[in-house]
């Protein structure tokens, strides 16, 4: 069910930041989707990153980087983007429990419970599956308590991903405070404590942002504060998806613990658009379609989708920030590549009105953007 094919592949990476490099070309070409947000380029604290790949005729493949204003240090909220590691490695974790006898894995019931909430039996697969399909935060939660803030801070660090930092769950979700319980089918508990070291962020620039902000209903004039917030660099989060998708690229140290059943789980899920999934039904109204969960090539379009394309893909919406993080193909014209990118869209510099530009501004640029990529990578290969 979950096929997907790699061939071995011997990885080499060159970073490029020409001024002529294909991001600054269509950044600046007069497509009034993509001119909107050039013409403002200083406001949108814009960040792409974009690789392409290319293969030589012995089956090794080369990785070209290009970067537009990529910036570690230069911060921007991830919103549901950290949900992909937090997938990533609940999934690693279900094999580790293995490797202490419990008998579990992504199919396996379990029990979620709370002190004043009612239990409820569901399923890995169910809860990431919801996370993928919708984005879903309440099923992200219950996930984070199965991890822990510190074993998912400790592991993103162990790799090389530092720049991921989980230091608190998803809003909004009416059970946002509950200390989830999880047991396994044996009646063993497996959930973790949620007792953390809040990370302060250090050395990051735009911690602070808006003019103001609504708390409880008032406006303040005052920015928000994201010092101890979630954070993702650009190029982190574009580093777990390019394990997702090539691990063996990457050395042992730098991988996630994961079997190749585990990684076809992820590429099917991360593939699916939002009506895809038999047997999951989301309403179809002004909330959902087709495309909810992809920004790039189909995030304008609210109608049923070619799919075609396929975008393996997480992406964040929150604070007037977009964020897709990306590896795109077409099977039928033999092209791929990954494309990361955030952007700022919130003209009146107010934190928490819901008054942000994502569908005529943001929601729009990153389409557009992703379609040209895409144009620009079929010729390129043929």
């Amino acid at each position: 069910m979950y096929k997907f094919s790699l061939v071995s592949f011997f990885l080499i990476f060159y970073s490029c930041s020409s001024e002529h490099s294909q991001i600054e070309l269509i950044l600046k070409d007069n497509n009034p989707l993509i001119k909107k947000v050039y013409q403002n380029i200083e406001k949108h604290n814009l960040q792409i990153l974009y690789t392409q790949i290319e293969k030589d005729s012995s089956g090794n493949s080369e990785f070209i980087e290009y970067d537009f204003q990529v910036d570690d240090k230069q911060y921007f909220y991830p919103a549901s983007t950290i949900k992909l590691p937090i997938v990533v490695l609940t999934l690693q974790r279900l094999n580790e429990l293995r490797n202490e006898s419990f008998d579990i894995n992504v199919e396996s019931k379990i029990s979620i419970s709370a002190q004043e909430t009612k239990k409820e039996e569901r399923s890995f697969k169910d809860l990431i599956a919801k996370v993928f399909l919708v984005s879903d935060n309440s099923a992200s939660n219950v996930l984070i308590n199965f991890l822990g803030y510190n074993y998912f801070n400790e592991e993103m660090n162990k790799i090389g991903l530092s720049n991921i930092v989980l230091n608190h769950k998803f809003n909004p979700d009416p059970f946002v405070n509950n200390n989830w319980k999880i047991i396994n089918e044996e009646g063993k508990i497996i959930s973790s404590s949620l007792s953390q070291k809040t990370i302060e962020h250090k050395g990051i620039t735009n911690l602070k942002q808006g003019k103001t902000q609504i708390i409880n209903g008032e406006k303040m004039e005052s920015p928000l504060d994201f010092r101890f917030k979630n954070r993702g660099s650009l190029r982190d989060l574009d580093g777990v998806i390019k394990r997702i998708i090539y691990p063996e690229l990457f050395d042992e140290k730098s991988r996630f613990n994961l079997t190749d059943e585990d990684y076809n789980f992820l590429r099917y899920w991360m593939s699916r658009f939002t009506y895809e999934d038999v047997g999951r039904e989301y309403p179809k109204d002004s909330v959902y379609f087709d495309s909810y969960n992809k920004f790039f090539i189909y995030g304008d379009i609210t109608s049923s989708s070619d799919r075609k394309i396929r975008v393996y893909n997480k992406l964040g919406e929150a604070y007037g920030t977009l964020t897709d993080i990306s590896y795109i193909k077409n099977y039928e014209e033999d092209v791929e590549f990954f494309l990361s990118a955030t952007i700022y869209v919130n003209k009146n510099e107010t934190m928490n009105d819901n008054i942000y530009e994502y569908d005529n501004r943001g929601i729009p640029f990153l389409a557009e953007f992703s379609r040209q990529i895409y144009q620009f990578e079929k010729l390129r290969k043929h």
